[in-house]
């Protein structure tokens, strides 16, 4: 309900402080981000907003004591280190969005660990679902293989971990409910575990919704933290959260494009590719 939903901008101080002083919270779910896609560049906001607005958060929080703050991490805190890296891997930060994010982790490791506080990050691999922005890759390629098309493809052996956005939320739930103070400060790869490249993802495409022509590659160029091996070792959330991702890519991506057609995708007014 509209009563329900109150507007505050994070990388405002006083107005977050304000909210928080009215609220007092008891579970936050920071999913608030920026510079998760290429077009978002302004290096300063993605400090601001990723690191500074979330230490921020949990600083006016505290005040009033809360009982669980579960930060949005990202799968980019790994880097270069992308290959099923377990949570205590290296950070090896490829792009000022993952430094970004690998420096919110510290800040998260150093609340629960040093503050005691009940906190933990979910490093999130590649979610989709009904509302993802429309420019990404998965709601455009379900737009154009409804039409019997494909999109334009990077390098086929790019790879990705895909996780349905249910599944994420689930994650969310279960850290916020079952979080215990031996686990205050760690980090969770929430993924699916399952390595995609773009060619398996475009071959899916095609059985599902029955493309007749081949797809092509390389028609567009990657993003210069695209890499051949992402996806995630997500054993520690299956053991310390008793979370699995449950939805297989193909479930998923018909899930998608149902979604699509009951909301009448290609003409919705919130969908700014038109």
């Amino acid at each position: 309900n509209n009563e329900n939903i109150i507007s505050c901008d994070i990388n405002h101080n006083q107005e977050l402080n304000n909210l928080i002083n009215k609220i007092k919270p008891k579970t936050i779910f920071n999913l608030a981000a920026y510079g998760a896609y290429s077009k978002q560049q302004e290096y300063s906001k993605i400090y601001q907003t990723n690191f500074i607005a979330s230490a921020d958060i949990i600083e006016s929080a505290k005040k009033h004591g809360f009982s669980a703050y579960i930060q949005a991490g990202s799968s980019s805190e790994y880097g270069l280190n992308s290959d099923k890296p377990s949570e205590d891997a290296e950070l090896i930060p490829n792009s000022h969005y993952s430094v970004s994010k690998a420096a919110v982790y510290q800040a998260i490791k150093y609340y629960g660990k040093i503050e005691q506080l009940p906190v933990q990050q979910l490093r999130l691999y590649s979610v989709y679902g009904p509302w993802e922005e429309p420019d990404r890759l998965i709601p455009v390629l379900i737009k154009e293989a409804r039409k019997k098309n494909y999109p334009n493809f990077v390098d086929k052996e790019i790879s990705r971990d895909f996780v349905y956005i249910n599944d994420v939320i689930e994650a969310f739930i279960y850290a916020a409910a079952n979080i215990i103070k031996k686990h205050y400060g760690n980090a969770y790869n929430i993924g699916s575990g399952n390595k995609t490249t773009i060619e398996d993802l475009a071959l899916l495409s095609k059985e599902i919704f029955n493309i007749e022509s081949n797809p092509k590659f390389a028609e567009m160029e990657n993003r210069f933290w695209d890499l051949k091996d992402w996806y995630s070792n997500p054993e520690k959330a299956n053991n310390e959260l008793n979370w699995k991702a449950k939805t297989n890519l193909k479930s998923g991506l018909q899930k998608v494009a149902k979604w699509q057609e009951d909301i009448n995708f290609d003409n919705a007014y919130w969908n700014f590719n038109k």
